[in-house]
């Protein structure tokens, strides 16, 4: 073992001063809940939802108009509008498929341009189809395919309106796209039994309206709701995992965090060093200046400590009572002892009034340096760490003292 000196020759596995600063300003803990999701993210959720109820339906369009066609004499009778509009109908269901396939890639990389495709491909259904059943209407206005269209178009607006209903920008457009081509052309007819069925197409858009609002508020407040959950249950997570005074990773985030480090280097094979640092006399802080002055001691210290680490992957726990302990994964001897010499000089210049006195802070940091491997036990080095601490504060304090069995051999593995 040996006392740090005030400088270091060697090539630490650390960036430089500058990148440091502010590295290590925020060290937050890595939350395991939810991150609850934002509005754009819920948009974006929203439309794929509105893609997934609604992909079955895209093939409706064609089977319906077949049967239909085939069924009712339009085939013989007017065989280019009925098989040029089967293949318009396919081909427009195609497109709408393959849009759908691809369009969670779509909106994560041209999202505005997937959103206005999806809507124009949607009401452009709606419109061929509400124009197709129009053109029955006025082509065989009292012959059986017009009132078989009109039905089927009743039912797709009904249908629509829950599929579509979630969907602030479907949920009315695509009844009204359909059912205006059908109003249009019944008006053409002037007769009072395509004036009644007008009438009770506008009722039933404004009660399609109105249902549908009530669909898209339901999906809302169930996702909100969930996004709420979520925010609690992760703030509630980092108040588990944050120490109330100082706003550092506590015990339980290091113990998590240090085993998962620890498993990650024996499977790659990178150092890891632990520091055990603890504010000198602080006993003596408390008795003399109070208890709410040794938290703010504490508050400073671990901003100190942050300030002086040197990637986002290192953090400062606060250990217990006034230790700390600090984790730098993949962060050799040479390179822990730049971060200590740093660590020190922080907190050497706190500086803190009380009473019209200042009081100025020191710390014993305790470093110790390994690679681990499987049959190596973790707790090895918080124990190394912790014995460099005690020669640290029993050598005169304000120094940081290092062990460095990075270089021990582990033992071969048995072949069998």
């Amino acid at each position: 073992m040996e006392s740090i000196p005030p400088s270091s020759s060697g090539m630490p596995m650390i960036p430089p001063a500058s990148a440091t600063q502010e590295a290590g300003t925020d060290l937050r803990p890595t939350l395991q809940s939810q991150r609850p999701a934002s509005d754009d993210e819920l948009a974006v959720r929203c439309l794929l939802d509105t893609a997934e109820r609604t992909a079955l339906g895209i093939w409706i369009y064609p089977a319906m108009w077949m049967i239909v066609a085939l069924f009712s004499g339009a085939a013989q009778r007017w065989p280019l509008l009925t098989w040029g509009n089967v293949a318009g109908l396919l081909l427009m269901a195609v497109v709408r498929a393959h849009l759908n396939q691809n369009l969670a890639r779509l909106l994560h990389t041209h999202r505005v341009a997937a959103e206005q495709s999806f809507k124009f491909l949607t009401l452009a259904i709606a419109a061929y189809w509400g124009t197709l059943t129009g053109i029955c209407i006025y082509l065989a206005p009292t012959e059986g395919i017009a009132w078989i269209m009109l039905t089927l178009t009743v039912a797709f607006c009904a249908g629509g309106n829950t599929l579509f209903g979630i969907n602030a920008a479907l949920r009315f457009p695509y009844p009204l796209a359909m059912i205006v081509p059908v109003v249009i052309a019944q008006a053409l007819q002037h007769t009072p039994d395509q004036k009644i069925m007008m009438g009770m197409e506008v009722v039933l858009t404004l009660y399609l309206r109105r249902s549908s609002g009530i669909v898209q508020k339901d999906y809302w407040d169930a996702r909100l709701a969930q996004r709420l959950s979520a925010q609690q249950a992760r703030e509630l997570e980092l108040a588990s995992l944050t120490d109330g005074l100082t706003q550092a990773p506590n015990r339980m985030y290091f113990d998590r965090q240090y085993a998962y480090e620890w498993a990650r280097q024996c499977r790659h094979g990178g150092p890891v060093s632990l520091m055990m640092v603890d504010i000198d006399h602080f006993k003596r802080v408390n008795d003399t200046h109070g208890h709410p002055f040794g938290d703010a001691c504490l508050k400073e210290v671990a901003k100190a400590l942050r300030s002086g680490c040197g990637r986002s992957t290192d953090f400062v726990s606060r250990y217990g009572g006034e230790e700390f302990v600090v984790l730098l994964a993949e962060t050799d001897s040479a390179g822990a002892r730049v971060v200590a010499d740093r660590m020190l000089e922080q907190v050497r210049g706190i500086r803190l009034e009380h009473q019209g006195q200042t009081v100025q802070l020191t710390c014993s940091i305790g470093l110790s340096t390994t690679i681990p491997y499987p049959t190596k036990d973790a707790a090895s080095l918080i124990h190394e760490a912790d014995q460099a601490l005690y020669r640290a504060k029993h050598g005169g304090r304000d120094q940081a003292v290092i062990t460095d069995s990075s270089n021990e051999v582990p033992p071969a593995r048995s072949r069998t």
